[in-house]
């Protein structure tokens, strides 16, 4: 029998940032396999690897996280989990919520950096409804045109048909009720900005909340595996559509990110994803973020 004390704490981790109360949502895991990353010697993957404790092939429990901002009288989700269609070891942000205390109508605006499934399949419950009923979803609409598009669903295979059929119905409720925004520019909302970060997926887009040293980047698959990708950029991963361009694209992102001192919050590294970045030689040290009380706002 196991023992009552044997369950992890809630997935959720709060902070607050100038004005802003960020959530820190966990989702699940994802394995991330040494074969997928590619740009570098399979050996210096998997030394990478070794050296940060990882099996050498591949971190098996790469974390998936949404995160939650809370400012202006608005509650605004950027991502929203995986929901049902990647299996038990995901799908679990829901639960985060409710132990944060954030019922799902709160939210305001629901913010997809892209239409992968584990960052849009929690947009909807298993019956096919809007898990978040009073939402509006933002979503880049070069993303929205690639992955709804007829043309490309009908000619897609294996992963990627699967990827355009979670999209389709992730976004599905949201086009009926007419509260799906596909933006075309920078200004998504009021202090919300997107940041064009294209190549992982033809709209892949990160965002920036916040103003000055307190500016929050949520930048989506910008980085899969931190042990290897912060140090040695230019390495991509197999899901990447357009893999020069998505290196070019974190190539940018990771040096604005380092240079502005921003704050970063990251999809898929360690929970609860949030620190910033610094130079390291020709790639990147990351400086998380760590538990600490809760400020009074203001």
């Amino acid at each position: 029998m196991t023992s009552p004390t044997a369950r992890q704490a809630p997935g959720f981790q709060r902070f607050r940032i100038g004005g802003l109360l960020i959530t820190a949502l966990y989702d699940g895991y994802v394995p991330i396999r040494a074969d997928d990353l590619r740009g570098a010697p399979a050996e210096l993957v998997r030394g990478r690897l070794a050296a940060a404790h990882l099996p050498e092939d591949g971190d098996p429990r790469t974390a998936v996280l949404a995160f939650l901002v809370e400012g202006d009288g608005r509650r605004i989700l950027v991502d929203a989990g995986s929901g049902t269609t990647l299996g038990p070891a995901t799908g679990h942000l829901w639960e985060s919520l409710a132990a944060a205390d954030v019922p799902a109508h709160s939210v305001d605006h629901v913010l997809i950096t892209h239409l992968h499934p584990d960052h849009a399949g929690g947009l909807v419950t298993p019956q096919g409804l809007a898990a978040f009923p009073a939402a509006t979803v933002h979503v880049a609409r070069a993303d929205t045109d690639h992955w709804l598009d007829a043309g490309r669903t009908g000619r897609a295979q294996g992963v990627q048909a699967q990827i355009h059929r979670d999209a389709a119905a992730a976004l599905a409720p949201y086009r009926e009720s007419g509260r799906l925004d596909a933006f075309t520019g920078p200004d998504v909302l009021p202090g919300v900005r997107a940041l064009d970060e294209h190549g992982h997926t033809a709209g892949h887009t990160g965002y920036l909340v916040g103003t000055g040293r307190d500016t929050v980047l949520f930048w989506g698959d910008t980085v899969h595996s931190h042990t290897v990708q912060l140090p040695y950029p230019d390495v991509s991963v197999a899901i990447d559509s357009d893999p020069a361009r998505a290196v070019a694209s974190r190539a940018e992102v990771l040096g604005l990110a380092a240079r502005e001192g921003w704050w970063v919050a990251a999809a898929h590294l360690p929970f609860p994803g949030l620190g910033h970045l610094r130079g390291d030689g020709s790639g990147y040290a990351w400086l998380p973020a760590s538990y600490a009380p809760l400020p009074d706002a203001g």
